[in-house]
């Protein structure tokens, strides 16, 4: 066992954050370059074989294509800006043979939506997705258990990592788990880094003693109703403050309204839709809590200077390429 090479198969989809990838490679690489023999094989792989293009426009050459795909340890999914768009039964199918044969699979970022896909996902696995899609998963896959975590870890052989830096903790996680404590403080300290316990969260809580506590104590009643809001003195009520105190505060911390701070949550709430997802326009301006499209449109470009719908064709223009489907 101790001459074992283990080897992860990392599928990228396309417009990827190509910082969780090289944070992969880093990982595995400076322990190979450490200990002077190959203790990591990795290789990179598309559906079609064909190069994929991360979300800063970088173009990257892979390995192979999914029947490259040789029950390996590790299979590491880091999904991209397109999540529902890019769908493949052939990596539905890669997914749950390699789960069957015992492949330890990895989704980063967005990749939690295709493990969800291929029906991996039971009842007692607990799922984490990047803090801005997690609305979106939410109302895909209600019956799934998400938490804010930046990573988990499953009895069932599946991992999730939310992104960004997140990736390379759940990495170090791994390798400490099959290699040891040494192995994974040994790369920590060569990227002068100190790993995050599975439990931290992705976001400061409501008791962050960098900000006012009564805002954000309001912000998160404002986050708990997106789509159907509240009024503001109702948020005043149920923090037993008076709705000029509230004001005050907010005019105070973020020099704005609770009403308009509220207001801009929602929109930046439907940009992510509109960024990650495919609904209609009106469909996300419901969702969103905004009863007249007019209001939503007039929000969203007073804060974006685009409309809604000029804003995800200018991402989509830039991101969505008819090649990345096939298969």
């Amino acid at each position: 066992m101790e001459n074992k090479i283990f080897s992860f198969d990392i599928v990228l989809q396309p417009e990827f954050p190509s910082n969780s990838l090289v944070l992969i490679q880093e990982a595995l690489r400076i322990t190979n370059q450490y200990r002077i023999n190959e203790i990591f094989k990795s290789n990179l792989i598309s559906v079609n074989a064909k190069k994929v293009r991360s979300s800063n426009g970088q173009w990257w050459k892979v390995d192979g294509g999914l029947e490259n795909i040789k029950n390996p340890d590790f299979i590491i999914v880091i999904g991209g800006n397109l999540p529902v768009q890019t769908k493949s039964k052939k990596l539905f199918s890669t997914l749950r043979i390699a789960h069957k044969n015992l492949s330890k699979i990895i989704a980063v970022d967005t990749g939690a939506f295709l493990i969800a896909e291929s029906g991996l996902i039971n009842k007692e696995t607990v799922v984490c997705t990047h803090w801005e899609t997690k609305s979106n998963f939410i109302d895909r896959y209600p019956d799934v258990r998400i938490v804010d975590n930046i990573y988990t870890i499953n009895s069932n052989g599946l991992m999730f990592a939310a992104g960004g830096i997140s990736t390379l903790d759940l990495i170090l996680e791994c390798i400490k788990k099959i290699k040891g404590k040494d192995y994974s403080d040994e790369i920590a300290q060569a990227l002068i880094y100190k790993p995050r316990e599975q439990s931290t969260m992705q976001k400061d809580g409501p008791f962050n003693t960098s900000v006012d506590n009564l805002c954000q104590k309001s912000i998160l009643i404002m986050e708990k109703n997106i789509e159907t809001p509240i009024k503001i003195i109702e948020i005043a009520k149920k923090l037993n403050v008076s709705l000029r105190t509230l004001e005050r505060k907010f005019y105070k911390l973020y020099k704005m309204s609770p009403i308009k701070f509220y207001v801009n949550l929602r929109v930046k709430f439907a940009r992510n839709l509109l960024f990650y997802d495919d609904r209609k326009i009106n469909e996300i301006s419901n969702i969103a809590g905004f009863n007249y499209n007019s209001v939503f449109i007039n929000s969203f470009k007073r804060i974006y200077n685009k409309t809604p719908s000029e804003y995800r064709k200018y991402f989509r223009n830039q991101q969505f390429d008819k090649s990345i489907l096939e298969n």
